[in-house]
């Protein structure tokens, strides 16, 4: 028997919320609206809408094949075990989190001159890194050793579908909060990925310490 399906707990609601909530704090689309917009601040207003739609389903297909195919990767190719790689996702988590509160560095614009440009803007840096990230992977990958594929998949969905809709009204959301604004609400995201991590890593912990007899 697959000793996946043991650890796995039956998901409720809120769980549910949770998981997509924490997906799309990751991705984080609001916070990083002040660096989308520099980056595409020469594209016609309805290039840019393709440009993120691309960047936004690119992501997605990352962030799912990483929940479909993760684990096999952490046991088969790493051969670490669930709770290893668990609390190793969880201080990624943190690491991420405290690293985007205490920075700001978009860093340079590209050229965007050609629709290869802007494919190639789309991919990266916009879908890889600024969407997903090591932080947004090790999220998901722990939420698939929780609960299943299937359920991180459909929580990818969920998160994903308020990402669709930030990028989808980026310009009007920019113009609406301002620079001020956007990177005041990134950075509340921000603390609430470092809770996330700080969960990941006691959740590991105990079930470290369980299997290992340790405490009794």
């Amino acid at each position: 028997m697959d000793p996946l399906v043991l650890q796995q707990e039956t998901p409720s609601i809120q769980q549910f919320t949770e998981a997509a909530i924490s997906i799309f704090a990751l991705v984080n689309p609001i916070g990083n609206l002040p660096v989308f917009a520099s980056l595409t601040e020469d594209v016609p207003v309805a290039e840019r809408r393709a440009v993120f739609r691309l960047a936004a389903s690119t992501a997605l297909g990352v962030i799912v094949a990483m929940a479909l195919a993760g684990q096999v990767l952490v046991e088969m190719v790493f051969h670490l075990t669930l709770d290893e790689f668990a609390f190793a996702g969880g201080l990624v988590l943190v690491v991420v989190g405290i690293r985007r509160i205490v920075s700001d560095s978009p860093g340079p614009r590209p050229a965007m001159t050609h629709a290869d440009s802007r494919i190639t803007l789309a991919v990266s840096p916009i879908a890889l890194p600024l969407l997903v990230g090591p932080g947004s992977i090790a999220n998901v990958m722990l939420i698939t050793q929780h609960f299943g594929r299937l359920y991180a998949v459909l929580a990818c969905l969920a998160g994903f579908s308020g990402v669709f809709l930030v990028l989808h009204f980026s310009g009007r959301l920019y113009r609406l909060m301002g620079r001020v604004g956007t990177l005041a609400v990134g950075r509340v995201m921000q603390i609430f990925i470092v809770a996330f991590g700080v969960k990941f890593c006691f959740r590991s912990l105990v079930s470290i310490f369980q299997t290992s007899g340790i405490g009794r």
